[in-house]
């Protein structure tokens, strides 16, 4: 058992992202293949804008044979030059989930490091693919008018150099008046009622199924940065055999086994963290 990346969860491939090598016509190629259970879960690229413009990319994917499970899906998402996801594609996200073939067009972009992850979601899967990248170049984005649109400050009154106030001026003098405050007896103390918890419970979809010994092992797609941690209770939405522990969990996914059958578990197709 692994979580897919050699060096295990102190594993950082990004900083080893492979450049995208863009020709004349602002064009880049790169192709691969991926395999889980050979500690190639994921490839990672960058590219690298000189200035500002537009990005579109397409993946073509081949799946793994008649071994896959029906929901494949080769993850897919860019990331700004902050760190920030500003596209994604997954099987808890985006439009064209399991589909062969992705594209995203991102607009507007200003120049930098946008790097671009594509990775495996079941533990058995495998996968070859090819990415294709165009880059449209701008002479700037979101040209600012500053300052035309800024108002002119208003005319502001005249303050004289030297103080003009009357000699035979004398200021208001004020008395000070002293408040002598009571203090009222304390009534019985009122206990605030505690306020109900905030719901804990998380919803995900099972990814993987597999026979093991004492009944079925499933695969969902929450992992710790989701909130799920190894321990916590859960069940099988709709399957009253369905109550498992979560036993390992990544990132990503978390695994537990189940004592019900996969035909039972494939009807539900989801469960609840954190009963």
């Amino acid at each position: 058992m692994h979580n897919g990346y050699k060096g295990g969860d102190k594993a950082t491939p990004w900083k080893k992202a492979k450049t995208l090598k863009f020709n004349d016509k602002n064009e880049a190629k790169a192709e691969g293949d991926l395999n889980y259970a050979q500690q190639k879960r994921a490839a990672w690229y960058v590219a690298d804008l000189k200035s500002a413009g537009q990005l579109d990319l397409k993946l073509e994917i081949t799946p793994p044979g008649d071994g896959t499970n029906e929901d494949f899906d080769l993850g897919f998402e860019v990331l700004d030059p902050g760190n920030r996801v500003i596209a994604r594609s997954d099987l808890t996200e985006g439009d064209d989930t399991g589909e062969i073939q992705k594209s995203k067009s991102l607009l507007d972009l200003e120049p930098g490091k946008y790097l671009v992850h594509l990775y495996l979601q079941g533990r058995m899967d495998t996968a070859d693919f090819l990415l294709r990248a165009v880059f449209k170049p701008m002479s700037t984005v979101g040209q600012s008018d500053f300052p035309a649109q800024v108002a002119f400050v208003p005319a502001l009154p005249m303050v004289p150099l030297t103080d003009d106030t009357p000699k035979s001026y004398k200021a208001p003098t004020t008395t000070v008046v002293t408040v002598k405050h009571t203090k009222k007896p304390k009534g019985p103390k009122i206990e605030k009622a505690d306020a109900a918890p905030p719901p804990t419970t998380k919803s995900a979809r099972i990814i993987n199924m597999q026979v093991v010994s004492g009944g079925t092992q499933i695969t969902i797609g929450l992992g710790t940065s989701g909130g799920a941690a190894v321990g916590m209770k859960g069940k099988v939405n709709n399957v009253s055999s369905g109550t498992f522990t979560l036993g390992a969990c990544t990132e990503r996914t978390c695994t537990a086994t189940v004592a019900a059958t996969p035909d039972q578990i494939k009807g539900s197709g989801s469960v609840t963290v954190g009963l």
